[in-house]
């Protein structure tokens, strides 16, 4: 696993092996980021500036991405950047999030679409709407 500086990872959270968690994504408490997990950071990534010379820091700004309180990533996810996964949701497997997912809804796919929802029946217990 490797998480960049300015990124943050709250309290009580499971981040399984070779998960990439770079610069700018905040991780809320209680989260779950199952194996292989990678966020990404650059909307617009390139190798080069104008003129030649190779990309440095200064030429390109950090585009945040947030990881609400309760939600899980699955396994081989991929992140993008301006994102935010909403409170208690769950990301499938392999999914490629590429907008907002709402608090409590279930995502999967490439791109990530919903397929249904989370509700909290009990204190701990979720069932699946």
């Amino acid at each position: 696993m490797e998480i960049q500086k300015n990124a943050t990872v709250g309290n009580n959270c499971k981040i399984s092996s070779h998960t990439f968690i770079c610069e700018g994504v905040t991780i809320e408490d209680d989260v779950f980021i199952g194996h292989g997990v990678t966020f990404i950071n650059d909307i617009y990534p390139r190798a080069t500036v104008s003129g030649g010379g190779l990309q440095t820091e200064k030429d390109w700004e950090v585009a945040p991405t947030l990881i609400r309180r309760g939600a899980s990533i699955g396994s081989g996810a991929t992140i993008l950047a301006n994102v935010t996964v909403g409170e208690n949701a769950m990301v499938g497997a392999g999914s490629v999030v590429t907008r907002n997912v709402p608090a409590n809804a279930i995502v999967a796919g490439n791109p990530a679409r919903m397929l249904r929802s989370v509700s909290k029946a009990k204190k701990e217990e979720l069932i699946l709407d």
